[in-house]
């Protein structure tokens, strides 16, 4: 099963920083207008099952609600991606959590966090549910797959390996069937639901994995109709009226940290247990309101007959497990190797025979063939003039034209009207042999008239005079990548204007303790620009010398314990030196940066609190 390799964002890292500027804040006895306290912000993460903006628009007002029910707080949603989940709730970023089943029972046992309450589904205006369960279904022309057993070597598409009702129910039935998982095909996570019944319908996948209940939701939101798709292993269950092809699960609870006070807990659950029916709260997040927490224990059943976290250690799979996972692909492993060494031994015996040279060419001409059939990227022959020759299977699943319908178009009708200037010049550079091969991102049309951002390469083929013969044109689907290239710029520009306009001194030291990032506020604190700063040691520059004019070894330097042993450090009466010699008193935190359980710097958070002395 494929997935993309993990990265480490800078925001990743900014993460603990943020937190722990907002945990600064609320516990300041900062006082507003009219003298009166600020109230302690209670934050509840909630997973982004369908994206940031939906889980606002379906959660903000269950934080209107507790707001009014419980005035001496202010609660806030906030939106959590299925790999940040673990790094905010270690971190201590969020008081309250509402994720999915899977989700909970992991960091149930990882980090102690306790169900209080279990949601209860808004199935139709009738009838309501406290469990849940997957939907695995597939394009209604797909004549191909009919029941379970037919998903060998399928390309699925879910949402992510950690989401319950968007994989791992579905997983479980689909195995349960004797199917192994080594004979499924590749399976591509695309994070959210939605885009999981759209890569179905456009037929980016053949089978899609989501949640019971998100296909009516999507279908009641105009953005698909259930008609165009086809339900595998259809499933009834008592009191249950959804799409269903697994059994039910106990649906998301909503838990408690383990810093968390028990009381604010309990205030909470009476809140929520006295949500009515009707109101906005209930309404937009599509539930009838909330109950007593559900037995989870199925759950970690599911879990462990999987080996999925918690139940995942490595250490503890023998030999027959490995034999009966992957005893397929070892047995065609050994057959490939077999099979490679009699060919050589083959080709030795026969390379200098005219036999063996057309069998050779026919293999080779095969090996094309199957590469252009099956190839991951769309190619197509295009005449000099950018006519259709011949295309792949893949280039007309991504345009959505026939192999007929593109052999009667050219080229150019599928550029978009704003990057066809591009496009020609590209092919013009291409005929004149400007340039051998090369490629260009521009957006292509669909049949439908709907576009996407491609990744376009024309490389030309010539006869033994040096003649083009034809062009071959890959091109690939880069939509994913230009939405997160936007997402990621929108989160850099983000965390720039928070350091830029934060209130405190921030930054960041290297295992040298040398300035990795300084914030404007910690320059003009300590009287340098930040350019003087980056790259200079930290005690040498504001840290060096004790209250009394002795020097401050940087041994003996709580930072430098800090970046020695990765425990957070604190003090409130610390004396820091600026460039003109002068000394202020600082309250700061210190907190390490590790990254895979090992420490790769720490992050300064100060402010002023007295002034000590001047350069006279």
């Amino acid at each position: 099963m494929k997935r993309k390799p993990p990265s480490i964002p800078l925001y990743h890292l900014l993460l603990p920083l943020l937190g722990l500027l907002l945990l600064i804040a609320t516990a300041s006895p900062i006082q507003a207008a009219g003298n009166t306290e600020i109230r302690p912000e209670v934050r509840i993460g909630v997973l982004a099952k369908r994206g940031q903006a939906k889980t606002h628009a379906k959660w903000d007002a269950t934080a209107d609600y507790l707001n009014q029910r419980l005035p001496r707080y202010r609660f806030r949603i906030v939106p959590m991606l299925f790999d940040d989940i673990p790094i905010l709730v270690k971190n201590d970023l969020v008081d309250f959590v509402i994720v999915n089943s899977g989700i909970f029972v992991d960091l149930s046992i990882k980090f102690g966090v306790r169900r209080i309450l279990t949601l209860t589904n808004r199935l139709t205006t009738e009838a309501d549910n406290s469990q849940f369960g997957s939907v695995i279904f597939t394009h209604r022309e797909n004549h191909s797959i009919r029941g379970l057993s037919d998903l060998k070597k399928k390309r699925i598409a879910a949402v992510h390996a950690t989401s319950l009702g968007g994989w791992i129910m579905a997983l479980d039935t689909i195995l349960n069937t004797g199917l192994k998982r080594g004979e499924l095909g590749p399976v591509a996570f695309y994070n959210t639901h939605d885009a999981v019944a759209q890569a179905v319908l456009e037929g980016n996948a053949e089978v899609g994995v989501v949640r019971s209940d998100t296909l009516e939701r999507m279908a009641k939101e105009g953005k698909l109709e259930i008609s165009m798709l086809r339900v595998i292993n259809p499933q009834r269950h008592p009191n249950f009226p959804l799409l269903i092809s697994t059994p039910l699960y106990p649906e998301w609870p909503f838990a408690k940290l383990p810093q968390t006070s028990d009381d604010l807990a309990r205030q909470i659950a009476i809140a929520l247990l006295e949500l009515p029916p009707e109101h906005l709260a209930a309404r937009n997040a599509h539930i009838t309101g909330w109950t007593i927490p559900e037995n989870y224990q199925s759950v970690h059943d599911l879990l462990k007959r999987l080996s999925i976290a918690p139940y995942d250690q490595a250490d503890q799979i023998g030999l027959r497990a490995i034999i009966q996972a992957y005893g397929g692909w070892l047995l065609g492993l050994f057959g490939i190797i077999t099979f490679l060494l009699l060919l050589i031994w083959r080709i030795a015996r026969l390379n200098r025979t005219l036999k063996a040279n057309q069998r050779n060419l026919m293999q080779n001409e095969e090996q094309l063939r199957v590469t252009f059939e099956q190839a991951a990227v769309g190619i197509a022959h295009l005449t000099l003039n950018g006519a259709f020759l011949k295309q792949n299977q893949k280039f007309c699943e991504m345009t959505g034209y026939s192999a007929r319908e593109l052999h009667s178009l050219n080229l150019k009708e599928l550029l978009l009207a704003d990057d066809l200037s591009t496009g020609l010049r590209y092919l013009n550079e291409i005929r004149r042999g400007d340039t051998r091969q090369g490629a260009v991102e521009l957006r292509l049309k669909r049949a439908d008239q709907t576009a996407f951002w491609a990744r376009l390469n024309i490389s030309c083929v010539r006869d033994i005079s040096g003649q083009i013969k034809y062009l071959v044109v890959a091109i690939d689907n880069i939509d994913p990548i230009k939405q997160l290239q936007e997402e990621n710029r929108l989160s850099q520009k983000q965390q720039e204007l928070i350091l830029e306009l934060a209130g405190d001194g921030i930054l960041g030291l290297d295992l040298q303790a040398n300035h990795s990032f300084v914030n404007p506020m910690a320059a003009r604190l300590l009287g340098y620009e930040v350019d003087e700063m980056l790259g200079r040691n930290s005690h040498a520059m504001w840290h060096h010398t004790r209250a009394n004019g002795e020097p401050f070894p940087e041994g003996e330097c709580p930072i430098a314990r800090v970046l020695r042993n990765g425990v957070t450090h604190r003090s409130s009466d610390a004396l820091f030196w600026r460039k003109d010699g002068g000394s202020f008193h600082a309250e700061y935190t210190c907190t390490p940066i590790i990254e895979e359980k090992k420490i790769t710097g720490a992050v300064v958070v100060f402010r002023e609190v007295s002034i000590l002395s001047h350069n006279s």
